[in-house]
């Protein structure tokens, strides 16, 4: 089974959230710098075999129109419905002919990793012998049974919980929803609906961090695993030269910077607060000035390679701050080419970048007008 380009993902968003509780439906509020479905879409469009992705939501939900998927031409909006299959059944049938498989994910589980994505969809091409796929993970608290008014202690060995993304073939989807509409019958996962109708749907193991948000407090108890943080430093001699490059704007001036590569210091300094914040080295293990072909290096590829190390780790840059301190050249006329110049090299939002100046008071070198440092802080988040 060739699944290239042959793969669509419906994420029912239609919910009301009631048990979530707030002004707006959970799948809509901010978590980093990204909503809940933006993480949980975004995931999906990264993945090099979905075709398409059809977002079900209410017809009078105007938020979805602000979200950073909206437009792109991987996504279709399709009508919700009353219920979650009614949503799902909707966005079935508007599937384009030549897609077979079909993928379920909750607009509200945003951690989910491309490991287990790719797992599920690796899996389901293997095993010719099934119509569907889902993940589960075990239970680590305890069960009871409501057995009239008594509680009755159960064996959570005995007992799973169900996840998406569900990965199912959309004949066999269409078929499973259309008999359970017929029916008036309601699942809350589309496994569910599968198996009710005849056809073979197995487990995989899926993952504890693929967390669904039902109430506030799953935002505020699980957002820290998300970010981390690093501090990065660096000072250089100055002399006389024609201009200097600081963030990979050039600054016209009678300076130069004295470095081994080409003396982007604030590219060093937040570099070494991106690679601190993943628990790596710093510049120096990783670009050591007693290496040749270290020198005159440029100090954008300094830190693409950075950012390529974080993302081995599945880590990406959230945001930048940093402060430049020297007496000459004046740094805040700047100020916006440098926020621009490093969205476009993070891969952030230039809102998400801090830039600020400051002299060392005539102290020093530094004071002197004789030198240049910059400290840099860098958080970064998961992208699993």
């Amino acid at each position: 089974m060739n699944l290239k380009n042959n793969i669509a993902v419906i994420i029912p968003a239609a919910g009301s959230s009631s048990r979530f509780g707030g002004k707006i439906s959970k799948q809509f509020l901010k978590i980093g710098n990204e909503t809940v479905i933006e993480k949980s879409v975004n995931k999906f469009l990264e993945i090099e075999s979905v075709k398409k992705i059809y977002i079900a939501i209410d017809p009078n939900e105007t938020l979805i129109k602000s979200q950073s998927f909206f437009k792109h031409p991987k996504v279709s909006i399709t009508q919700g419905g009353s219920t979650r299959s009614e949503s799902v059944y909707n966005a079935v049938l508007a599937i384009d002919n030549e897609i077979d498989i079909v993928v379920i994910h909750d607009a509200a589980r945003p951690w989910v990793s491309k490991k287990l994505i790719n797992k599920l969809i690796l899996e389901f091409m293997n095993d010719q012998s099934i119509q569907g796929l889902y993940p589960v993970i075990s239970i680590i608290d305890s069960l009871r049974m409501k057995q009239g008014k008594e509680l009755i202690p159960v064996d959570r060995e005995d007992f799973l919980t169900i996840q998406t993304p569900q990965i199912f073939h959309k004949k066999s989807l269409k078929s499973a929803l259309n008999k359970m509409i017929k029916e008036n019958l309601s699942f809350t996962d589309e496994s569910q609906a599968m198996e009710r109708a005849g056809f073979r749907v197995k487990e995989i193991l899926g993952e504890q961090s693929n967390l669904k948000i039902t109430y506030a407090v799953d935002i505020s108890k699980n957002i820290e695993n998300d970010y981390r943080a690093g501090r990065g430093v660096d000072f250089h001699k100055f002399e006389p030269g024609e201009g200097i490059t600081l963030g990979n704007v050039f600054i016209d001036c009678n300076l130069s910077i004295v470095a081994h590569s080409d003396g982007d210091i604030v590219l060093h300094a937040i570099s070494d607060a991106l690679l601190g914040a993943g628990g790596l080295r710093d510049i120096g293990y990783y670009f050591p000035d007693t290496d040749e072909k270290n020198k005159d290096l440029s100090s954008v590829k300094i830190l693409e390679e950075s950012l390529n190390l974080l993302k081995q780790k599945d880590l990406q840059p959230r945001n930048i701050d940093f402060v430049v301190v020297c007496e000459q050249p004046k740094i805040q006329p700047h100020v916006e080419d440098l926020k621009k110049s490093l969205s476009k090299i993070l891969n952030i939002d230039a809102s998400f970048v801090g830039v600020k100046a400051t002299t060392a008071e005539g102290m020093g070198i530094i004071g002197k007008g004789n030198g240049i440092a910059v400290f840099a802080i860098a958080s970064l988040e998961n992208i699993q």
